[in-house]
């Protein structure tokens, strides 16, 4: 059926179809601009510049140590945050095992923590005559990998873990299926002229873009608060974009990622690798009418 578009939607690069670059840059701005990493980088500083781990005590001052651990760990911090969630969006949408591409993400970033450490060597010091030879590359490179990879796999394992409880189905409340059924604030925000019936819900960056059976508006929305306001409705997230009502699923077929979801409105919508299996007990829930 056709659909109307919002004029700025338009242009928008739809999140489903976003490639796993653009989808970790937006995620690696929305971490750098939030205060927890910063936090827990000025901390981590502090407390390296103040106990002086790797003969950093004996060589530099504080003041140097300070310039020294500042410049490792906040280029280490935000090239291996890059990296960890670029090798997870990568890893979905190829549909390998996280752990295989954290691994090779950590190897590989192995290179730009050591470059890290070669620049920090040199802020520190000034750049004085022979400021890097006693710094052997190979012999950092070889010391400094197994922690790398090490906490590369340990932030794709929290991602994965986080995908998976947000992948959880969480039971529908009984609620009043009736016309004077109270509406969500997402139903609420909807034109008139759309009805009340929502059959997916789609992210768009800070909005969301709702389908009913009469088409489609944005709402100013994250899709995180539109799943939880839509929880009456018994749909559920199938991927990190989108919201699905099961009961506008017409048919599952097998797409080139993994299964994808035909709605009502003929809007197709890929099941994320973290959301199959909950989606599937979903189904048979819903197929042997187990829901409310």
């Amino acid at each position: 059926m056709g659909r109307p578009k919002d004029e700025n939607a338009g242009d928008a690069t739809n999140l489903a179809n976003d490639t796993a670059m653009s989808l970790t840059l937006r995620q690696l701005q929305e971490t750098l601009s939030g205060p927890v990493f910063w936090l827990v980088t000025v901390v981590a500083v502090f407390l390296a510049a103040m106990a002086g781990p790797f003969y950093t005590l004996e060589r530099l001052s504080f003041p140097e140590r300070l310039v020294y651990w500042g410049v490792t760990i906040v280029c280490s911090a935000t090239v291996m945050t890059f990296i960890s969630i670029y090798a997870y969006r990568a890893t979905e949408a190829r549909g390998l095992h996280w752990l295989i591409s954290a691994i090779l993400a950590g190897a590989i970033g192995t290179v730009p923590v050591v470059l890290s450490v070669y620049l920090a060597e040199g802020a520190a010091t000034g750049f004085a005559a022979g400021w890097a030879s006693d710094i052997s590359f190979g012999a950092l490179a070889i010391y400094t990998a197994p922690s790398v990879i090490a906490t590369t796999v340990i932030v794709n394992l929290i991602i994965e873990r986080q995908a998976r409880e947000r992948a959880e189905p969480t039971p529908a409340p009984s609620v009043e299926r009736g016309p004077h059924r109270a509406l969500t604030l997402l139903q609420s925000k909807l034109p008139a002229h759309l009805g009340h019936e929502v059959i997916a819900v789609q992210a768009q960056d800070h909005y969301v873009e709702v389908t009913t059976p009469k088409g489609a508006a944005m709402v100013l929305m994250r899709l995180s608060d539109a799943v939880g306001d839509l929880e009456p409705l018994g749909g559920m997230q199938v991927h990190r974009s989108w919201w699905i009502n099961l009961s506008h699923i017409e048919r599952t077929e097998k797409g080139p990622n993994g299964p994808e979801l035909l709605l009502s409105s003929g809007q197709k919508v890929p099941v994320g690798r973290s959301y199959r299996v909950a989606f599937r007990k979903a189904a048979e829930a819903a197929a042997t009418g187990d829901r409310p």
